[in-house]
């Protein structure tokens, strides 16, 4: 999945680890360059790679000032579920890769007591060691995923 401007998605991929911060004036630039105009990402921009304390302090005012900036972790993981659940029904995303995805995400959160995603951890857990269930285990995550993007919450 590439890094678009689309706040929710940002916060999400930045609480979960995927996004450096030297990343984020790039995609301030992208964001510019598609049309997204406002006087925080022109400054998030325009900032240098080194200067990452400025680049964080501008980001957070971008997810503000987007409605974003609140996010919990447990919301960041739900929302990738989401994004991947659809990659993967969408064929973009192979079932395996999607589970190992989201088996990262959770382990980049940290999240103690959290299990919503425990499915998918398992299914790319055992897949490998069981390659005969090979199919068995795709068919679980792609259903799964289907129930992922199903859930209104």
């Amino acid at each position: 999945m590439k890094n678009t401007f689309n706040i929710i998605d940002l916060e999400s991929k930045w609480l979960l680890g995927f996004l450096r911060i030297e990343e984020l004036p790039d995609i301030a630039a992208s964001a510019l360059a598609n049309g997204f105009d406002s006087e925080s990402i022109l400054k998030l921009a325009i900032c240098s790679k080194d200067e990452i304390e400025e680049i964080e302090r501008l980001f957070m005012q971008v997810l503000k000032e987007g409605g974003g900036g609140t996010m919990s972790k447990v919301d960041a993981l739900k929302h990738y579920a989401k994004q991947i659940s659809a990659s993967i029904l969408t064929k973009e995303t192979s079932p395996l890769k999607g589970a190992t995805l989201i088996w990262n995400a959770t382990l980049n959160a940290q999240v103690p007591n959290f299990h919503e995603l425990d499915c998918f951890i398992y299914a790319a857990s055992e897949i490998e060691d069981r390659p005969s269930d090979k199919e068995f285990f795709e068919t679980a995550i792609t259903e799964e995923a289907k129930r992922w993007l199903e859930n209104p919450e």
